[in-house]
């Protein structure tokens, strides 16, 4: 192909271009000219129903404000005529109050001249006063001079005395006033404890301690005794070198003292000892029917010893567990065990400390201290009692030494220590134990000596009472706190009842030495019963029947 082809080509694409592109502007100005015409119509189009709408709603508001016009109209004229009585009212109240305002100003300066005046007045007068005041003091000066001149006291002196009889005054009311707080103070305190101590008493619902002691040891019949009195010094000498204990056996006694074994030793646990060895001693020949060889004695003692240092170690287990003790140390249950055997006024002390350790934690729980140590300290406070036949003294001493050694808690050995006033009781369980301890001893049939005391007690009563003409009856309630006297109906009556209630009283007052007070209940009873047999319908008619008893 030549140049002047490709020329030519070229130069008739550009001219083809220019064409189009000229027909391309010709044709965007006419579709442009014909959209801005378009739109000119749409606009006006749209202005015209914009006007059209603008004038409906001119139209409508009007309506509506015509509407609302008419039915607020005569509200509006009420309002204005409310107004207008309102606008009176002010008005005539601002006169009112106008008016009034100036009456009181008239009636505020009247009040200020009157008080100007007054106090014009009460001027004059506080001077007038001053000079009374001065006069007084010249007068009571001039008194003074005279009191001197003829007493020749000096005012110090005059007021020192007044003062220190004043004082003494004062001192003596104090005084009064606290020994009233105090007899106050006591009598409520004896009241609160006795409630408390009733109270622990009444919860205490473990079996009270009622084992009594045997001290005595005797043969079964004269076969036994001819049997081990064979060789009596080789028994005797072998049954004293396993128990420790010292027997006196008599070889030619009296008939009535024929069976008799005398047991002597200051430790309850060898005596324990001797007695169940001589029990297992005489099963022994009883069964073989024949003396028995000293050889088989200390071989029986040896195997009863074991089996009571045993039982002596399980009761003293039993101990610590059944009141919850914990820590104990083994020697003190051990000792605590061996109390088993151990009597005091034929009181078991073994069951004693258990009850005395069961009140004590009774009464802490009642006024708020420590229970358990309470308890620990009631449980342990008779301890010595095992031990007293080994070292000198008090065995509330010797128990608070033993424990205090092994550990025991400071509190728990003083309140030990002090149960019996060896030492000052000071601390709540201190007083506790002490409590505790005579709760347990104290009561009726506890020991020997108070069994004693309380049927003395009951005899005294029934004796009084039936001093008297027309009592039937006496009853001792209450353990002793309460006569209960039955009087014959017939011979006494209601005020010869009230009577005798009162001499009784007055007779038990002045004959009788008693603790605490003694209730004295006079009972006169009347019964009266009927009975009647019913009607019969035969012909020899009915029969009544009455019968009246009194007593």
């Amino acid at each position: 192909m030549s140049l002047a082809t490709v020329m030519n080509f070229i130069v008739g694409l550009l001219l083809g271009g220019a064409v189009i592109y000229a027909i391309k502007k010709a044709v965007e100005r006419l579709v442009l000219k014909e959209a801005k015409e378009e739109a000119a119509d749409i606009l006006k189009e749209a202005q015209e129903q914009f006007q059209l709408e603008e004038d409906e709603r001119n139209e409508v508001i009007q309506e509506i404000e015509l509407t609302a016009w008419g039915k607020v109209e005569e509200a509006h004229l009420l309002m204005e005529g409310r107004c207008t009585d309102l606008e009176q009212q002010i008005a005539e109240r601002k006169k009112s109050h106008e008016e009034t305002d100036k009456t009181n100003r008239g009636g505020l300066f009247k009040m200020e001249t009157d008080l100007r005046e007054l106090s014009m007045r009460l001027t004059d007068q506080q001077k007038s006063f001053q000079v009374f005041v001065d006069q007084l003091i010249q007068i009571k000066q001039g008194y003074q001079n005279q009191l001197h001149t003829k007493t020749q006291l000096k005012e110090e002196e005059v007021i020192q005395d007044i003062t220190s009889q004043l004082i003494t005054e004062a001192n003596q009311d104090f005084e009064n006033y606290i020994n009233f707080a105090e007899e106050e103070h006591k009598e409520f305190a004896e009241a609160k404890a006795k409630r408390i101590l009733g109270l622990c008493i009444d919860r205490f619902t473990k079996e009270m301690s009622t084992e009594r002691n045997i001290s005595s040891t005797y043969f079964p019949d004269e076969k036994v005794r001819s049997h081990f009195c064979h060789a009596l010094k080789d028994n005797v000498a072998a049954v004293e070198e396993v128990t420790g204990c010292d027997i006196y056996i008599d070889e030619q006694p009296d008939p009535e003292r024929m069976l008799n074994i005398q047991v002597i030793g200051y430790d309850p646990v060898r005596r324990e000892l001797t007695r169940r060895l001589f029990e297992k001693l005489f099963k022994d020949i009883e069964k073989q029917n024949k003396p028995l060889p000293a050889e088989h004695i200390r071989k029986t003692g040896e195997n009863l010893k074991a089996e009571l240092l045993r039982q002596i170690k399980k009761d003293g287990d039993l101990q610590a567990k059944e009141l919850a003790m914990q820590n104990i140390h083994p020697e003190i249950r051990q000792v605590m065990g061996s109390l088993r055997y151990r009597y005091s006024y034929t009181q078991n002390q073994y069951f004693h400390c258990a009850e005395v350790g069961w009140f004590a934690s009774l009464l802490a729980a009642e006024i708020r201290a420590d229970i358990k140590k309470s308890k620990r300290a009631g449980l342990l406070h008779d301890l010595g009692k095992a031990l007293d036949h080994q070292f000198d003294g008090s065995h509330a001493v010797i128990g608070a030494d033993f424990i205090e050694a092994r550990g025991e808690d400071p509190e728990v050995v003083h309140a030990v220590r002090a149960h019996h006033y060896d030492v000052q009781p000071e601390a709540d369980m201190d007083f506790l134990v002490i409590a505790a301890d005579a709760i347990s001893g104290g009561r009726p049939g506890a020991r020997r000596s108070t069994m004693e005391t309380y049927t003395q007690k009951v005899t005294g009563l029934q004796e009084i009472s039936k001093r008297f003409q027309g009592v039937t009856d006496v009853f001792v309630l209450n353990g002793g706190r309460e006569c209960r006297v039955l009087v014959n109906s017939r011979q006494v009556d209601d005020l010869g009842a009230l009577q005798i209630a009162e001499k009784i009283a007055k007779t038990i007052e002045e004959e009788m030495q008693y603790p605490g007070q003694i209730k004295v209940v006079v009972v006169r009873e009347t019964i009266v019963s009927e009975s009647r047999q019913g009607h019969q319908n035969d012909r020899g008619g009915g029969r009544d029947n009455h019968n009246h008893n009194r007593r």
